[in-house]
């Protein structure tokens, strides 16, 4: 067999095995079945050991725990600019928050500058550097 002849079938089974994860989640999913902490966890961390994207992975479950500890809502931002400003202190780019919260990358780029205007900070670095802090001290109160 060659390597033409074995790249070909690791490409389809690797193929048939991402559609039955997928088939088994909505599986789950029709069936109501409701993973606690611990168990989305359990499968973040086996998809990581698999996924191309490492590093998003660490981030989502990262964000997991964020959520599970009740994101503190801050008084000047809206929900969503407060959803965002968290995303941002966990390490999420603006394509990466676009795709995960089904928005336009402009829509993140405005939500940004309204962040930056209400905290009275100068600039994106400022603005990383205080969703960083917000982010941790949310996790460590």
């Amino acid at each position: 067999m060659g390597i033409l002849q074995i790249t070909t079938l690791s490409y389809f089974w690797a193929m048939n095995f991402t559609k039955k994860i997928i088939t088994a989640i909505k599986e789950a999913e029709n069936n109501e079945v409701v993973f606690n902490l611990e168990e989305t966890v359990s499968v973040m961390n086996a998809f990581k050991k698999v996924s191309e994207n490492k590093i998003l992975i660490e981030k989502t479950v990262f964000l997991l725990f964020l959520v599970e500890k009740k994101i503190r809502h801050t008084e000047k931002l809206t929900q969503r600019e407060t959803q965002i400003f968290s995303l941002i202190g966990i390490g999420f780019n603006s394509q990466e928050i676009s795709s995960l919260l089904d928005i336009s990358k402009e829509t993140v780029s405005t939500h940004r500058k309204n962040i930056i205007k209400k905290l009275h900070l100068k600039g994106s670095g400022k603005l990383q550097k205080a969703a960083f802090q917000f982010a941790h001290e949310s996790l460590n109160p």
